[in-house]
């Protein structure tokens, strides 16, 4: 029985240690060797919500932005449960014609997923993944200029550094490489 109660001891302190870590504790540790295992990452402080909601701006040759960040609980992936961020987008040209519309997707199919914040907690970095076959993929770092002005994000996309082989001449990327695009909260 003894035997019993210490091996439950130690399967339970085991499970306890794997198990569940905030996202500003990942953000304090990410790609050190020190980093607590988990197999949920959770957003115990709400950092999330203010990305939350719908969001518009307009770039500068004419292309209008609305992206729609959802927060999702315990979300699966990469063998592990996360509280992130999941994006849907509509970007339009300048004569109001539609290039992209996601709006719709399942959380299964959209082209943006959250990750981790950066060490000082301002900027959330999200993947997103749109023409693949013209590397129009890369990180998207959200931020907000004012830290005091909630309304107002910053969305800056950095394309993948990947080869392309076959992609149409005068192709550009749906989200501006490496530029900023100023978000207004609806």
């Amino acid at each position: 029985m003894k035997n019993l109660f210490l091996f439950m001891l130690f399967s339970a302190s085991i499970f306890c240690k794997a198990q569940t870590i905030s996202l500003d504790e990942l953000s304090q540790c990410e790609n050190k060797p020190d980093c607590p295992d988990y197999i949920y990452l959770t957003d115990v402080n709400n950092r999330l919500d203010k990305f939350v909601g719908i969001w518009k701006g307009t770039y500068t040759d004419g292309r209008t932005y609305e992206f729609n960040f959802t927060k999702k609980q315990n979300d699966y992936t990469f063998g592990k449960y996360w509280d992130l961020l999941k994006g849907r987008l509509l970007v339009k040209n300048s004569n109001n014609q539609e290039l992209v519309n996601t709006l719709n997707f399942s959380d299964e199919n959209v082209r943006f997923s959250g990750f981790i914040f950066d060490k000082n907690l301002k900027k959330y970095q999200m993947y997103y993944s749109g023409n693949a076959a013209c590397n129009d993929k890369g990180f998207v770092y959200l931020s907000f200029p004012d830290s005091d002005n909630v309304n107002q994000m910053k969305l800056v996309f950095m394309q993948d550094m990947d080869i392309v082989s076959k992609c149409p001449d005068g192709y550009k990327t749906v989200i501006p490489d490496s530029k900023e695009i100023i978000l207004t909260n609806q």
